[in-house]
């Protein structure tokens, strides 16, 4: 397979002015490290990667209508870090003029790339300051190639859907996100794509934690797949996936294939059918937000509650109970063991927990288009209400950018916090941060965006 592994990003700069010249750019570079680093994803794989499945690219798109500028930035990355970010902006702005404010950078979450975040978490790898500059200088990169191939361009946008391929894996239902954004940016006057975002919610987890290959997952394959057909860069931003996985049926490496080309197949349509208009607003928003930690209990009676969650799993055990009960269990002794790893961590790193509650919002109009950027694995739920009441608020629809100019980890509802599971065992910010984000962006939207 090909040994490049890519990141993504889109850049957009913008005016109020109705009837200026909208330009628009794209471009893409490999991220792919020339030495040796660990993977991102799972917190059980130690080893430096050993090889490339599946490209990763850096992939950008730049919008220019004359004033003043903004970027959003997507890898293909479990994540990406506050200083991670802050480089790249600061290195943007100096080439481009771009504000540093203005310019958003988000990861497609898969679990099989380079682990740009790393020093950011409780419990993931110490720093690699190589990986760090390295990224920095190709993100960056990229969002300048395309900022330096602008040309006169026209945007549309419509949403696709993808029905039965994810499920929510904390609910263990089809509670989930099934649209399919799609942001087509062509060269005016004619019918070249310059550049294809999309937007879909589903964890790129298919390939486990014993894999030591580097790889785009499901999003890459998607992207790949667009340009192929339709031509210029193709961008995938990942939704509120906090709760949302996909669904899988055969061999992982096989699956990435399978599931990335159906994802593509609705992002082609939809793209297919949008007429691109003359609308030219691109607006941004970025805003420090804090939001509370989590009560997390102290390691000794962290352990303890591992033993209580042991001996009720064997009580229903011995007592015969029904299988689905003693499930739940077992699931309840993996989230206590969790929950214990995050509760030593935390004492040992209290600063980490609370580099986790400064947080932040980051709205752009880009056209037709509201885009509200989180920094982190937000519940589904979120992203669902926030696109009915931007168009309810403003008129216009909405994709939500996850992972976006940091980490704090999952942000969970309060009937996750109740339920329990996974994702509340490893989050580091209390239940009200989702709420509280939720809120912060609605006003920024409302504040920014002409209807």
């Amino acid at each position: 397979m090909g040994r490049t592994i890519l990141a993504l990003v889109l850049v957009v700069v913008g005016l109020n002015a109705a009837h200026a010249e909208l330009k628009a750019g794209a471009a893409k570079r490999s991220i792919v490290p020339p030495f040796p680093t660990q993977m991102g994803g799972y917190f059980d794989r130690k080893d430096n990667f050993t090889g490339v499945s599946r490209p990763v690219l850096a992939r950008a798109l730049v919008c220019n209508n004359g004033e003043t500028g903004v970027a959003l930035a997507v890898a293909d990355l479990i994540a990406v870090s506050r200083n991670l970010v802050d480089g790249i902006r600061a290195k943007v702005a100096e080439v481009t003029g771009l504000k540093p404010e203005s310019i958003l950078v988000s990861a497609t979450h898969s679990h099989s790339a380079p682990s740009g975040f790393q020093g950011s978490g409780l419990l993931g790898p110490a720093e690699d300051v190589r990986l760090t500059e390295f990224l920095i200088d190709e993100i960056a990169g990229a969002i300048i190639d395309a900022h330096a191939a602008m040309r006169p361009a026209a945007l549309g946008f419509s949403y696709g859907r993808l029905d039965g391929v994810t499920v929510n894996r904390q609910q263990n239902n089809d509670v989930v996100d099934p649209d399919v954004g799609v942001l087509k940016v062509q060269e005016k006057g004619t019918r070249n794509t310059i550049a294809t975002l999309a937007n879909f919610t589903g964890h790129p987890v298919i390939l486990g934690g014993d894999n030591l290959l580097l790889s785009c997952e499901y999003p890459g394959v998607a992207c790949e797949t667009v340009e192929n057909v339709v031509g210029g860069v193709a961008i995938f931003t990942q939704g509120a996936c906090g709760d949302v996985t996909m669904k899988r049926s055969g061999p992982p490496f096989e699956e990435v294939t399978r599931i990335g080309r159906v994802v593509a197949g609705e992002i082609i349509s939809t793209s297919e059918q949008i007429t691109p208009g003359e609308e030219t607003d691109l607006r941004s928003h970025w805003e420090p937000v804090t939001v509370e930690p989590r009560a997390l209990p102290t390691p000794a009676d962290a352990e303890a509650a591992i033993a209580v969650a042991e001996a009720a799993h064997k009580a229903a055990v011995d007592a015969g109970k029904p299988e689905y009960i003693v499930k739940d269990l077992s699931r309840e002794i993996s989230a206590s063991k969790t929950t214990a790893s995050v509760a030593r961590a935390a004492a040992e790193r209290p600063d980490s927990l609370q580099a986790a509650t400064q947080a932040s919002v980051h709205v752009m109009q880009i056209g037709p288009l509201v885009a509200v950027g989180i920094p982190g694995e937000i519940f589904v739920e979120y992203g669902l209400e926030m696109k009915r009441r931007v168009a309810q608020d403003v008129k216009r629809p909405m994709i939500l950018v996850g992972y976006a100019n940091d980490y704090i980890g999952y942000i969970i509802t309060p009937r996750a916090d109740a339920t329990g599971g996974y994702e509340k065992a490893i989050s580091r910010v209390a239940p009200t941060a989702g709420r509280t984000l939720a809120e912060a962006a609605m006003a920024a939207v409302r504040l920014i965006v002409d209807n």
